[in-house]
């Protein structure tokens, strides 16, 4: 399958269209919506647009990605030239890194709500609404202070590798069990 040039353009357009700080990319639907895809292949054909369009990419040292928290794809810089470049949204602030971390994790386990009190106790410090406040205006998190909670944005998707990051976690796991 050859790509057209239209079709190319457009895919490009989509998968690369920022929605506000949190959201980058389309969804299936969008993509099947804009480029008119209706018969009964269409997934076959969607695999093959994506498969294609990453080839073109490649070279250039950007890839088609998948984020899971809002089902969108989207085209982000390789994260092996991104690691080698040292790309970092923390800067010099790994607590932050670390806090987010820590986010993510009482997030996964509380149907994607953290408590902060549950937070707090994790990350093991006194006062973690400063981190948690510089978080959620980078637009990783969303804070409900009344109500004791966070919750996760789009943006961490984006970021970071989630899929990557659940493998090496459970093999992790799965190493400390075989111990």
């Amino acid at each position: 399958m050859i790509l057209k040039v239209n079709e190319l353009s457009v895919l490009m357009h989509l998968l690369s269209n920022k929605k506000g700080l949190c959201q980058i990319g389309a969804t299936k639907k969008e993509i099947f919506q804009l480029l008119n895809i209706k018969d009964k292949n269409k997934n076959i054909y969607f695999q093959n647009l994506l498969i294609n369009l990453s080839k073109y990419l490649e070279p250039v040292g950007l890839q088609v990605r998948f984020n899971p928290i809002d089902s969108r794809w989207f085209i982000s810089y390789d994260l092996e030239l991104s690691g080698a470049l040292s790309v970092n949204p923390f800067n010099d602030k790994p607590k932050l890194a670390a806090t987010l971390f820590t986010c993510l994790v009482c997030c996964l386990q509380n149907n994607g709500i953290g408590e902060l009190s549950e937070i707090k106790t994790l990350r093991n410090k006194k006062d973690i609404l400063t981190d948690l406040k510089e978080l959620e205006e980078m637009g990783f998190i969303q804070i409900n202070k009344d109500q004791g909670f966070v919750r996760l944005t789009p943006l961490i998707g984006y970021q970071l590798d989630l899929e990557h990051l659940f493998v090496k976690l459970a093999l992790k796991l799965k190493d400390k069990k075989d111990d």
